[in-house]
C-alpha cells in the first residue's frame, strides 16, 4: 500500500510530526514538502527541530495552488501512490487534492470538518472543496464530525481526534524546562499575529497594537515577518509593553505558551494548542474554526473594532478553568489503525 504525505506549511510539520514516523513504519509512504512556507525561520527550523525530513522537498517558494499542483503532478505520477494524505485547509493542501485527483489517487484528509462558517475566510472553500473530494475524512473533534454530517460528503469519516494534542502533551515535558531568553519579561501575555486580514489592514493592525498596548500586562510578541514589514510599511508604532521578538522553534515557542498567563492570537492551531495545555485564550478576530474551545469557555473572540476594553476580558479569561480538550488522546495512532483497517483488504 502506496501512501503519500503533502504539507507544506509550518502548522502542518508541527501536526505531523508524530504521524509520519508510523506512516513510514507501517506503510510504503513518502513525504512531499511543497515548500509553500519558505522562510527558514518560519520551515527550516521545524523540520530541524521535529526531526520530519522530507523525501521530496519541491521548493515552490510559492503559495499560488495551480504553481504548486504542476510541481507535485509529476512527484505523484512517479510514486503513483494508493492514497494521498493531506492535513487542513492550507494552499498545499488544496494543490495536494488536486493533484491527487488528477492521478486518480484516493484522498485522505485529516483534520476534516472544520469550519469558521464565514465564506470570506480564504480557508472556507478550500476546506469544504478538499472534504468534497475526500475519500476518508478524519474529524479532530465530535463537533466537525457533526458538521459533516449536514454536508455534501461521500467519503468515509472518522472522528480521531487532533494530531496537535500528541505533539502538545508530549513536547510540553521538556519544553516547561526550557530557559526563554533574558529580554522575557516575568508575568506576560504572548501575543502571536499573521493572518492578512489583521495584518495587511492598517486599520486593524493599528487598532490591534491600540488594544494590546492599553493592558496593563507586558506582552511578548514573537513577530511574524509579514507583520514586521506591515508595522514598518504602515507606520504603525510598537507599544512599549510589547517585546518584539524573532519567531523561535517549536520546543521554544511552546515554552513560551507554557509560561505566558493567557494567549492572544489569530492562529487556528494556537487556539488548538491552547486548550490543550489549558491555558485561555483570546481570538484576535470576528470568527473562529475552533469553536469547541469556545464553547468550552476556554477561548473569546476579541475583534479589532471591539471598543470595550481589552484588559477587562484578559483579567476575566485569566481565571478561566480549562477541564476538557476536545480533540482526543493519542491521535496519530489512531489514525494509523484506521488507516490499516480501511486501506489494508
Amino acid at each position: 500500500m502506496k501512501l503519500v504525505t503533502i504539507a507544506g506549511t509550518r502548522p502542518e510539520i508541527i501536526k505531523l510530526a508524530y504521524l509520519i514516523p508510523l506512516l513510514n513504519t507501517n506503510f510504503d509512504h513518502k513525504f512531499v514538502y511543497t515548500g509553500q512556507h519558505f522562510s527558514p525561520n518560519m520551515s527550516d527550523i521545524f523540520i530541524d527541530e521535529l526531526k520530519v525530513k522530507p523525501d521530496y522537498d519541491l521548493q515552490s517558494n510559492s503559495s499560488d495552488i495551480p504553481t504548486m499542483r504542476t510541481k507535485l503532478l509529476p512527484v505523484l505520477k512517479n510514486i503513483n501512490p494508493d492514497c494521498v494524505v493531506i492535513y487542513g485547509d492550507t494552499n498545499s493542501s488544496m494543490a495536494a487534492a488536486l493533484a491527487a485527483n488528477d492521478i486518480k489517487s484516493k484522498i485522505i484528509h485529516v483534520e476534516a470538518g472544520v469550519r469558521d462558517f464565514d465564506m470570506h475566510v480564504p480557508e472556507e472553500p478550500l476546506r469544504i472543496q478538499i472534504d468534497e473530494m475526500s475519500d476518508y475524512l478524519f474529524s479532530p473533534s465530535s463537533f466537525c464530525t457533526t458538521v459533516l454530517s449536514y454536508e455534501n460528503i461521500s467519503g468515509k469519516v472518522f472522528t480521531t481526534g487532533n494530531l496537535i494534542v500528541d505533539v502538545c502533551k508530549d513536547l510540553s515535558k521538556i519544553a516547561i524546562s526550557t530557559n526563554l531568553p533574558e529580554s522575557i519579561p516575568q508575568d506576560f501575555l504572548l501575543l502571536t499575529l499573521h493572518r492578512p486580514e489583521n495584518v495587511d489592514n492598517p486599520q486593524n493592525l493599528k487598532l490591534l497594537m491600540n488594544h494590546v498596548g492599553s493592558t496593563d500586562y507586558p506582552v511578548v510578541l514573537p513577530v511574524h515577518p509579514r507583520t514586521k514589514k506591515n508595522l514598518s510599511n504602515f507606520n504603525i508604532s510598537v507599544p512599549s509593553n510589547i517585546t518584539m521578538i524573532d519567531p523561535l522553534g517549536y520546543m521554544k515557542f511552546l515554552s513560551l505558551m507554557l509560561k505566558s498567563k493567557l494567549i492572544l492570537t489569530d492562529s487556528g492551531g494556537i487556539q488548538e494548542e491552547s486548550i490543550t495545555i489549558k491555558k485561555p485564550c483570546i481570538t484576535l478576530r470576528h470568527t473562529s474554526a475552533r469553536w469547541e474551545t469556545i464553547l468550552l469557555r476556554s477561548n473569546i473572540l476579541f475583534p479589532p473594532d471591539r471598543e470595550d476594553n481589552l484588559d477587562e476580558v484578559i483579567n476575566m479569561m485569566i481565571g478561566a478553568k480549562i477541564h476538557r480538550n476536545p480533540y482526543g488522546e493519542n491521535v496519530a495512532e489512531k489514525i494509523i489503525d484506521i488507516m490499516k483497517s480501511e486501506l489494508i483488504k
